[in-house]
């Protein structure tokens, strides 16, 4: 299940992922990227996740849909995770993202959230 974080707000969209994913959480994420999109040049991205209890056949679909419908306009993405989860998930997105994608262990969420507020020098 994804759950929005209350610091989304204007480019940054954050959710974390803690249970099932099914097709139905995408219908929480597709609206603000989009709404993102039209708002602004480039997004930001947190994703923190907590457990995966496992992911629908369906939800695979969509987010492989979503994502590389939306990936190419993110110039940072902090995937928040324990250990080698992350690690793995980001070094799979990595190729597709024209922004810069950055791995926090599951104690360095403060230090991701502020990696993505920093500005651009």
């Amino acid at each position: 299940m994804f759950h929005i974080l209350d610091f989304t707000k204007d480019n940054l969209i954050a959710f974390r992922v803690d249970g099932k994913v099914e097709k139905e959480d995408y219908d929480k994420l597709k609206p603000l990227f989009e709404k993102t999109e039209r708002e602004y040049d480039t997004q930001k991205l947190y994703v923190e996740i907590t457990n995966i209890e496992g992911v629908e056949p369906a939800a695979l679909w969509e987010d492989f849909k979503v994502y590389f419908k939306h990936i190419r306009n993110f110039d940072k993405i902090a995937i928040v995770a324990p250990g080698g989860v992350g690690k793995k998930l980001s070094s799979i997105g990595k190729p597709f993202v024209s922004g810069e994608m950055r791995f926090f262990d599951t104690g360095e969420a403060v230090t991701a959230r502020d990696w993505l507020m920093e500005e651009e020098k």
